[in-house]
């Protein structure tokens, strides 16, 4: 399987802060709002300077920003996001966010015992057929097909791409 999936096609929700994309979620037919998911991907356009991060008791959250600059306050502790590295912290934690007008994050939430790996990447290459999803940060060329900015791909076969792009491996 190799799949584009264009912004068009994104599951788009209104938050107080903003609004969130939906770029993939399993297993396929489960919900954020009934918090039955096992990995939840999704990209946010964050309208609000500062806000005040929902609690996922039992998840891990992977969160990066593609765009502006995002400091998260966890436990009295400030942690200036970088655009290279995802931020991991547990979903439990109380977490506030001080962020520049417009911001646009990344989010990988998923169940503590799921063993996901994000990674940031400015070329990337696997011979594995385990299930990947990608996230083009910037146009990238996969096995010969173009990939606009911020759209992404999931695939179960081997690729390889030129570009930055954000890489989930999903066990």
């Amino acid at each position: 399987m190799f799949k584009i999936i264009q912004q068009s096609d994104y599951k788009v929700n209104q938050w107080s802060g903003g609004i969130t994309r939906e770029l993939f979620i399993l297993p396929h037919d489960s919900s954020l709002a009934e918090r039955n998911f096992d990995l939840r991907i999704s990209s946010a356009v964050i309208h609000l300077t500062e806000s005040t991060f929902s609690d996922f008791s039992n998840y891990q959250r992977f969160l990066l920003p593609v765009e502006g600059n995002i400091t998260l306050y966890i436990d009295g502790h400030a942690h200036q996001l970088s655009n290279d590295l995802p931020f991991v912290f547990e979903g439990s934690k109380n977490v506030r966010s001080v962020n520049s007008s417009g911001a646009i994050d990344f989010n990988v939430i998923c169940r503590k015992d799921y063993k996901t790996k994000v990674t940031v990447v400015h070329k990337g290459e696997s011979d594995e057929t385990a299930t990947t999803f990608i996230f083009a940060l910037e146009d990238i060329d996969i096995n010969g097909r173009k990939v606009e900015k911020y759209n992404s791909i999931l695939t179960t076969e081997p690729y390889k791409f030129t570009g930055k792009a954000v890489v989930v491996e999903i066990p």
